[in-house]
């Protein structure tokens, strides 16, 4: 990442296409999961099957983690940028030293 992408991350939260790459991911590993269980096909051979069966699972269930950790992170991405916000609305805050209430500041 350039530095010019770092310093536009830090005033306004994620980069949209990191944030269209994990929603997409998101989408498509679940996607892919659900597809994987309708796709087994019947071999005949019960302990053939009954392999064949588990790996598709595991597959299943290891496609099923990874959409939820993309999950996780858009959270963590949606958390950082919120708290970016909320910090920057704060700062623009300036007290008045006559004591009076606080006054938006320019910004």
């Amino acid at each position: 990442m350039s530095e010019g992408n770092r310093g536009r991350q830090g005033r306004s939260g994620a980069d949209p296409a990191t944030l269209r790459a994990l929603t997409t991911s998101r989408a498509a590993t679940r996607s892919m999961s659900d597809e994987l269980l309708t796709h087994v096909p019947d071999l005949g051979d019960l302990p053939t099957q009954r392999a064949l069966d588990t790996w598709v699972e595991q597959a299943a269930d290891t496609l099923r983690a990874l959409s939820e950790a993309l999950e996780e992170r858009l959270l963590d991405l949606g958390s950082a940028a919120s708290s970016a916000s909320s910090a920057s609305s704060a700062s623009s805050v300036v007290a008045d030293p006559s004591g009076r209430a606080p006054q938006r500041g320019p910004g």
